[in-house]
């Protein structure tokens, strides 16, 4: 009984990645503009005029493995940061602007962050967080992912999936799924 309800349990998940998969692959993101935690504009459309990417962190402030990956992504940044804009946006609607500058200053990040407010995005992470989605150059989401990276690397992988002049994928591929939860093997599930 047991197995029969693993069994259910791996085709539905898979059932819902590759819904989520149709809905959202190659969908233009609506531009969105938030004020950051610095007091200066985050706009969609202009980080894309600088950068080949954008990922966008759908997070929040209770979230332990939130919390955990901050570091990796930070330090991923860093060396990508002429390429690849970041922005982390807080789901938790109770968290105030001063709030997330304690949070960021106590993990010594240095990207964007603020509150996701009435963009619409939050609807990436109804399934959890931390939620990670990129946007290519041309405002395409190209990949969400629902799970925590625990590595710098993690984040140097997807950046170099998607970065331009790096081999692409085909979207149906799924080795490289547009939905993904973490870079961890699904159980019952081996490509």
């Amino acid at each position: 009984m047991k197995k029969a309800g693993a069994l259910f349990l791996s085709l539905l998940l898979a059932l819902v990645c590759v819904s989520a998969f149709a809905a959202g692959s190659g969908t233009k993101l609506n531009d969105f503009t938030v004020r950051t935690i610095d007091g200066k504009s985050f706009t969609l459309s202009e980080a894309l005029k600088d950068h080949d990417l954008v990922l966008i962190n759908l997070w929040a402030t209770w979230c332990p493995p939130c919390k955990a990956e901050f570091p990796y992504l930070q330090e991923a940044w860093a060396k990508n940061q002429d390429r690849v804009a970041v922005i982390a946006l807080s789901i938790e609607p109770t968290d105030s602007n001063s709030t997330l500058q304690s949070y960021a200053r106590s993990m010594g990040l240095t990207f964007p962050i603020a509150g996701v407010g009435n963009t619409g995005l939050d609807s990436f992470a109804s399934s959890g967080v931390p939620t990670t989605v990129v946007v290519n150059s041309e405002g395409n989401v190209v990949s969400v992912e629902i799970g925590a990276k625990f590595s710098v690397q993690e984040f140097q992988n997807l950046f170099d999936q998607y970065l331009p002049g790096n081999v692409s994928h085909h979207p149906f591929d799924f080795q490289h799924a547009f939905i993904r939860r973490g870079n961890r093997p699904r159980s019952g599930f081996n490509p």
